[in-house]
């Protein structure tokens, strides 16, 4: 029996229509002022693109998974290990925005740094070209966008009541607008990531 309050979505037409709902849902509420709200859809959707993002990088076996699948975890390790900030672990746990976003960094960066020693192995081939298709540039801007985003939003959600109130309100439409804007960026990429599912069918990914 699951162990979830509120049912998850069956197929991709449900995934769609939770997607248009959302969508709907975050345009009144900023039209209305209801930022706040707008801010809880932007992290949804930023947590659910950047996890889309490595569900097609084959990071996870299928989308039911929570962890890193075991055929590809040796090289996302190394990637990790190699390329993580000094104040970051190695962890591969993607249960949050940061966890998710260090894992991605990495990718792109082993991307952008590697010119060999990858070609005999099909999957690291089929995922360095079509990474290579990315925009590597901005996309490593827009997570360090997000991590400012996301500590601000943490400070709204954590400590609202401690919070000077004009301050506040005098940034938060800006926010709440900015986190949409890099949530489109990252489905963009994401697109181009999924293209053709070449990289899980260069591992015989099970594919939806």
């Amino acid at each position: 029996m699951s162990n979830r309050i509120i049912p998850a979505v069956k197929d991709n037409s449900e995934k769609q229509e939770t997607y248009r709902t959302q969508l709907g849902r975050y345009y009144k509420a900023i039209k209305n002022g209801f930022y706040f709200e707008a801010m809880l859809i932007d992290y949804a959707m930023l947590e659910d693109r950047m996890r889309s993002f490595l569900y097609h990088a084959a990071f996870f076996a299928d989308r039911s998974k929570s962890t890193v699948w075991k055929k590809t975890k040796p090289f996302f390790a190394k990637t990790v290990s190699e390329y993580k900030d000094d104040k970051e672990t190695d962890s591969l746990g993607v249960t949050n925005i940061t966890e998710k976003i260090k894992v991605i960094r990495c990718l792109l960066m082993w991307v952008a740094d590697t010119d060999g020693g990858y070609q005999d192995d099909k999957y690291l081939t089929s995922l360095k070209n079509r990474c290579e298709e990315l925009d590597i540039g901005a996309l490593l801007d827009t997570l360090d966008d997000i991590e400012a985003w996301c500590k601000y939003r943490n400070e709204i959600v954590h400590a609202l009541l401690n919070k000077n109130a004009s301050c506040v309100y005098d940034g938060l439409k800006e926010f709440a607008s900015n986190g949409m804007e890099y949530a489109r960026f990252i489905d963009s990429q994401v697109r181009i990531l999924k293209k053709g599912d070449y990289i899980r069918k260069s591992i015989n990914a099970p594919r939806d």
